[in-house]
């Protein structure tokens, strides 16, 4: 009886553990894909660098937009080579993050800024934006990327 109850309970944990592993991938997919939003909303502008508010631009997008089947599949790959260790990051990098990280935590609050791009992306972006506080999230995962944007850009004093 206690070789089956440990077999019940060895199987229940690794069925956790891969929802575990399954919810933390959907996540790092979705935020992936809002990171290569964010570089188009930044290649859009007048700006060279990715900013902060590129970044939440990006991720109110995700949020709102879901991802095509394509986006799904390529974002989820990424994730998957992420998890597994396979994605490099550079220190200067890092550094450079953590710069410009500091320097936000010190501003007044503002209004996030987007660019002036009239292409899809960046328009829908910019209605995005002006929807984003009634939008209300339709699974518990979506909800939880939509409070990560509001403590973010409370964190960092940018209205949406």
């Amino acid at each position: 009886m206690d070789t089956m109850n440990d077999t019940m309970n060895d199987t229940m944990n690794d069925n956790i553990d891969q929802a575990t592993y399954d919810i933390i991938k959907v996540y790092i997919a979705q935020t992936q894909s809002a990171i290569k939003i964010s570089e188009t909303i930044c290649k859009h502008s007048d700006r060279d660098e990715l900013s902060g508010d590129d970044i939440l631009c990006g991720l109110v997008y995700r949020l709102m937009v879901p991802m095509t089947d394509n986006e799904m599949q390529e974002c989820m790959n990424s994730a998957d080579e992420i998890l597994e260790g396979e994605e490099s990051s550079d220190e200067d990098d890092k550094e450079e993050f953590i710069d410009e990280i500091k320097i936000l935590e010190n501003s007044e609050w503002r209004q996030i800024k987007s660019n002036h791009c009239n292409c899809d992306i960046c328009c829908q972006v910019r209605v995005k934006l002006l929807n984003y506080e009634s939008y209300e999230p339709m699974d518990i995962l979506s909800e939880r990327f939509k409070n990560s944007i509001k403590e973010t850009s409370e964190k960092y004093k940018i209205i949406i």
